[in-house]
């Protein structure tokens, strides 16, 4: 299977069992994890309604750190409360919200301002535990389009995306990058819904 980055080095950095379930420390574990073995991008699919300061703290590390924190916005949407998740909701991460196949938003992609781009998150075929593979929808599904993209663009010239003059990639680049190649959906310029756009891994390095 092809999947954004194909030539990518990627990390399987394990925080939660088998059902999906964990503990927020082994969650600020693996960013520690990352941010100790030089990784460029993270994904998080996953999240917690609940602000922890702790939880920040390693995201703001991790940026800190240069590294791209992307994640899943939630799946909260037509319930009474849409509100987007943590990380997703913390100013270092790149909030990702779920689209279907018609560039619509999910019912079910939680919303908000904190949303900073959409990503296809319905109806996605991957690999799936054990040696199998599963559709499925989610804005866990629609993040790993957004990390995989900011891969890619990092491993092109930084040019007139370097605000600090220091010849490569922060993360604020990257999301800004990303956020000016993304189609632009709902509202004209930025939304509640989509953020800035749909993300486009091909605009972003071309």
């Amino acid at each position: 299977m092809i999947g954004v980055g194909p030539a990518i080095d990627l990390y399987a950095i394990k925080v939660l069992d088998r059902n999906g379930s964990g503990y927020l420390s082994d969650v600020i574990e693996g960013i520690q994890w990352a941010v100790a073995n030089n990784m460029q991008v993270v994904n998080m699919s996953l999240g917690t309604a609940s602000n922890i300061q702790s939880f920040h703290d390693a995201v703001i590390a991790a940026k800190n750190a240069g590294i791209v924190t992307v994640a899943a916005a939630g799946n909260g949407g037509g319930s009474t409360n849409e509100s987007v998740i943590f990380p997703a909701a913390y100013p270092e991460a790149i909030a990702v919200s779920a689209t279907d196949n018609t560039d619509t938003i999910a019912w079910w992609s939680s919303r908000g301002p904190e949303v900073d781009l959409a990503a296809p998150g319905v109806s996605i075929y991957s690999t799936y535990k054990g040696t199998g593979y599963a559709t499925l929808s989610g804005t866990s599904m629609a993040a790993p389009h957004v990390a995989g993209s900011a891969a890619l663009v990092l491993n092109i010239p930084v040019g007139l995306y370097d605000a600090n003059a220091n010849g490569k990639w922060d993360p604020d680049e990257v999301q800004k990058k990303l956020q000016d190649r993304a189609k632009d959906l709902g509202t004209s310029g930025f939304d509640n819904l989509y953020g800035w756009g749909l993300v486009n891994a091909y605009n972003a390095v071309n």
